[in-house]
């Protein structure tokens, strides 16, 4: 009986969604036709623990993955696919977090002013390519820069994107990294090495009011089980954020967990020890590939 009302559920909210938001719901079924800029992210908690809430309701999760064709398996209990929460998910969450609301990334326009870009361009009313697409060909360029396949996805993918996008100066980016490397459990009793990028990156346009977001923050993967990169979230920082996360007295050997709602399997809801470390590098340097393997 409750499976059958979900997917009622799903089938109203499916008939809502076409005819409120028609032009949001034609963008996730362009998306649904690019497999490989999906499988550039990764999987999520429909939780946030800051708020001690439910992100979104699962019959609206359900509802967009249909839209974007992410399998149900994909979307099973609390897990979700990261980039579609993230974007269009967020859209429709009502859960009011310390931070706001988790939708104001994308609506307000403060990212798009801090590096200069087109009103929108990474909003849900976007002119060209999709709010999916756009976001990911942004973030992507910068968390992708030391990991040669999926930059390479992303150069490929990015070519429907926003004109603005694909013709924004990544080099003039100074983004710092915290890089995280862990060995996280297998249920075979053998271990594999995760590591976990968080990037800040400093708006190109520095805000008037010294309380206001300053920086972009990228959270990324890299797990074997996933065989690449990927993407968990996005979302603007304040310049004291920035520099907690990157103080270095934090890094060496420290204890390691995952943040900002990503999973991943044997690691989320523990803390293993592991190592940290600080890398600059501007946006479009590849010799973070060498450092990165050198943790």
């Amino acid at each position: 009986m409750v499976a059958a009302s979900e997917h009622q559920d799903a089938q109203q909210l499916s008939s809502l969604f076409e005819s409120l938001v028609p032009g949001l719901v034609a963008q996730m079924k362009a998306d649904a036709k690019r497999p490989d800029l999906k499988n550039l992210w990764g999987r999520s908690i429909n939780f946030d623990e800051g708020a001690k809430g439910q992100i979104l309701h699962p019959a609206i999760l359900q509802t967009i993955g249909q839209a974007i064709e992410i399998p149900v398996h994909e979307n099973a209990g609390h897990l979700v696919h990261a980039g579609m929460e993230h974007t269009y998910g967020y859209l429709f969450s009502n859960l009011k977090t310390p931070f706001g609301f988790k939708r104001a990334r994308w609506v307000q326009g403060e990212i798009e002013r801090g590096f200069n870009l087109p009103a929108g361009v990474l909003g849900p009313n976007t002119n060209e390519g999709t709010l999916l697409l756009n976001i990911t060909s942004f973030i992507g360029k910068i968390a992708f820069r030391s990991e040669a396949i999926e930059r390479e996805v992303i150069h490929r993918t990015s070519r429907d994107a926003a004109r603005a996008i694909r013709n924004f100066r990544f080099e003039q980016l100074e983004p710092s990294r915290l890089l995280e490397r862990v060995e996280v459990p297998n249920e075979n009793g053998k271990t594999r090495t995760v590591k976990i990028y968080t990037d800040l990156v400093p708006f190109l346009r520095k805000p008037g009011n010294p309380k206001a977001n300053s920086h972009l923050l990228i959270y990324t993967v890299v797990d074997p089980f996933s065989h690449n990169a990927q993407l968990i979230t996005a979302f603007p920082v304040q310049a004291d954020f920035a520099r907690r996360v990157l103080d270095p007295k934090g890094v060496g050997e420290a204890r390691i967990s995952t943040r900002y709602n990503g999973y991943v399997d044997g690691l989320t809801g523990k803390s293993l020890p592991g190592v940290r470390r600080l890398i600059q590098r501007k946006a479009t340097d590849r010799s973070a590939l060498l450092d990165d393997e050198a943790l």
